[in-house]
């Protein structure tokens, strides 16, 4: 084995669509989110040995809130047997790494993980080389130490290996023994609980978001945003405003200020026009989505199961589902400091909380002529992503305000603009007909629904994109839509529709919402046609889902005795999120007649995602993913009110808080030694079904529209 040694130097590139015509280069398609998975060689990119005998991992993961530093560091650590002290993690840089797709799709340990681990197996095994060459014995007869390596009483540890400069390896495909993954192997660090990286930092305020970034002579921006949905501006008049400088670029208008305070006073004095523009109402979404309608016309246009229905009407169950729009209700609202540069080979630094660092440097450079070696994009920490950081909005608009301005200019979103500005769960529509067959088994499944975008969204693509892709079905919504039931025949389609609303990715995509509809019908056809609703479900898994029944029979062990008394009752749910990770829930409520609130007392959830690194962090995401649950059953609900998405703050947009938390226990199933799936937002495609199915087992009534809020409880009661 041949090692290299040499400064740390990453190779940093993008991908960038263009067409080269006589001379002339075009850049017709916007750039597109990179989506390859990282090899062998990138993931060497990401490890290096210090000259202080320190072990560095240039994550190639975004922190959003799931602590994934911490794994990437146990999976190194198990690696090169090191105490996990030894091994720093830093945050994406496109000037640090090769290109790295988006931390999307609970795919961090499932796609980086195994790279990682034998980047650091190969570092492993070519320091034990080195170590054998300056102790004059054969490598497999040094012991590993933790620090080091020793033959008999001499030692040598990392730092006289690493020799005084960074170290790298190339990547000549040699053959090195995982460790990480081997649950026959006695492990020192992965499968064990660790600390979230900074954890300490996080919970006493010390810097750490890109509104915490200072830069010298920096000022403060905001664009001017329109009163109302598809509103252009037509003129905006600075000459009132003394504390801060008015620009327009182009269609739009922002200002800058010296202080934040500044910045508002200068917000509320600036006078504006707009034209009225098409407006949004809630009835015409509603009517758009409306999938009765659009069944009525005939089939949908996209078919996910093609089962030909026979033209009968003894449907066991035939509900209709309505789901309304969501917000990803982040705790931090979005910023981004914008530096533009003189000389030096960066003309524009951007610091920013994004999920694709790589995708917003390739927005960043179209949007303003560049190469993409000309941008360099700074990851900050999020603070709540679920989605909703996958897009570029907050960089470009300090960009364009420094540019303005000549100076370092931050920009940071209220959360008035988190809520008007953004994009959010597409609203949906269902329809779920199943007949049990004389068997007590699923004969006939059809479900048909109506949603807004999810990939395809018009918060990210031009016009004439957006008509293209309409002849092919929307990937986010379509997630997870085919259940995991053995019907005889089964028959699933659906419509994506485009709103006059920004729409796209939300904890999981539609896997939540099309979960939802599954798991009620599936309850709703039990309840009519007399069975138990857990046997049933375990009556009519296919047969290839044996992870999945395993689940649903821990999660009823877990759960125990179910409640017996009036007003009390409890749900089951299950699914397979991006038909890799496994989960089932049971939910209990208890319900108050009087005032029609529902309260969730206890919830359970056995979880399959194969090897677990850090079972403290899938815990604590199976956790977070069984709340949000909460809110989705009961409480978030953002329409459409006077031309306007309908909320400005956190109290118009009613999310889970600490009051009303429930017992929550959950057991990971980590027994077989499969390969881990990511753990991800798995949870959240059974979290709200278990509690609509626990309201329908408390009450015998059943609420398919979302929320289930007192009044929709009360009246369903009366």
């Amino acid at each position: 084995m041949r090692t290299t040694r040499r400064r740390f130097l990453a190779a940093a590139g993008g991908i960038t669509v263009t067409v080269a015509l006589g001379g002339w280069t075009l850049n017709p398609i916007p750039p597109l989110p990179p989506r390859g998975n990282p090899s062998p060689a990138d993931a060497l990119g990401w490890l290096r040995l210090g000259p202080d005998g320190r072990f560095v991992v240039h994550s190639p993961r975004q922190e959003i809130g799931q602590g994934i530093s911490v794994s990437l560091r146990q999976i190194v650590a198990e690696e090169l047997n090191a105490s996990l002290d030894l091994v720093d993690a830093v945050l994406p840089d496109t000037a640090g790494i090769a290109v790295a797709r988006a931390t999307v799709g609970s795919e961090s340990i499932s796609a980086f993980g195994e790279p990682l681990a034998r980047a650091a197996a190969i570092m492993r095994e070519a320091l034990r080389a080195r170590a054998a060459d300056e102790l004059g014995v054969a490598p497999g007869a040094l012991a590993e130490t933790g620090t080091g390596y020793a033959a008999g009483e001499r030692e040598i540890n990392f730092p006289a290996l690493a020799g005084g400069e960074a170290l790298l390896l190339a990547d000549e495909g040699q053959d090195v023994t995982l460790r990480s993954f081997d649950t026959a192997r006695e492990r020192r660090h992965v499968g064990r609980a660790a600390v979230t990286d900074r954890i300490e930092e996080i919970v006493t305020g010390k810097p750490l978001y890109a509104a915490d970034v200072m830069l010298p002579d920096m000022v403060y921006g905001a664009m001017l945003r329109a009163p109302r949905l598809g509103a252009r501006l037509r003129d905006a008049a600075g000459e009132s405003i003394a504390d801060g400088r008015l620009f327009r670029l182009d269609r739009d208008a922002g200002i800058v200020a010296n202080s934040f305070p500044a910045l508002q006073r200068a917000l509320e004095a600036v006078e504006t026009q707009w034209d009225d523009g098409a407006g949004a109402t809630q009835e015409a979404i509603d009517a758009a989505i409306d999938v009765d309608r659009l069944l009525a016309r005939g089939a949908l246009e996209h078919k996910l199961a093609d089962g030909k229905m026979p033209p009968r009407d003894d449907w066991t169950v035939d509900l209709r589902l309505d789901i309304p729009m969501a917000a990803h209700a982040t705790i931090e609202p979005r910023a981004a400091v914008a530096r533009w540069n003189d000389d030096g080979p960066v003309r524009l630094d951007v610091w920013t909380g994004t999920q694709d660092a790589f995708f917003a440097r390739s927005v960043l450079a179209r949007e303003f002529g560049l190469k993409e070696r000309e941008v360099a994009v700074h990851s900050c920490r999020v603070g709540g992503a679920f989605g909703a950081r996958g897009i570029c909005r907050q960089e470009i608009e300090a960009a364009r305000l420094a540019q303005a301005a000549g100076r370092p200019v931050k920009v940071q979103w209220s959360r008035m603009e988190e809520f008007q500005q953004g994009f959010h769960r597409p609203p949906s529509a269902h329809r779920v007909r199943i007949r049990v067959g004389d068997d007590g088994r699923i004969a006939d499944w059809w479900h048909a629904f109506a949603s807004g975008h999810v990939i395809f969204t018009s918060a990210a693509m031009p016009p004439w994109l957006q008509r293209v892709t309409s002849f092919v079905t929307d990937p986010g919504v379509a997630r997870d839509a085919v259940p995991p039931y053995a019907a005889a025949n089964l028959r699933v389609e659906c419509a994506d529709i485009r709103l006059p609303v920004d729409t796209g990715p939300w904890r999981g995509l539609s896997a939540g919402p099309n979960g939802f509809a599954i798991e009620t019908a599936i309850d709703a056809a039990a309840r009519a046609s007399g069975q138990d609703p857990l046997a049933f479900r375990l009556a009519n898994i296919a047969p290839e889902h044996v992870r999945l029944r395993r689940c649903l029979e821990r999660v009823a062990l877990l759960a125990g005795v179910a409640p017996e008394s009036t007003l009390r009752g409890r749900g089951y749910a299950c699914g397979i999120y991006k038909q890799v990770s496994y989960i089932a829930v049971a939910a209990d409520v208890e319900v108050d007649a009087e005032t029609g609130a529902v309260r969730v007392t206890h919830m359970y959830a056995a979880h399959d995602c194969g090897v677990v690194v850090n079972p403290d962090q899938v815990r604590a995401q199976t956790e977070g993913n069984l709340v949000w649950g909460i809110g989705m059953a009961l409480s978030e609900n953002l329409g459409i009110r006077d031309g306007r998405v309908g909320a400005d703050h956190l109290g118009e947009y009613v999310i889970p808080t600490i009051a009303e938390m429930p017992e929550i226990a959950i057991e990971l199933i980590d027994e077989d030694g499969d390969a881990p799936t990511g753990a991800g937002e798995t949870g959240i495609i059974a979290a709200a079904a278990a509690i609509g199915n626990a309201l329908a087992d408390a009450t015998e009534r059943r609420l398919t529209v979302l929320p289930m809020t007192p009044e929709r409880v009360r009246a369903a009661l009366a």
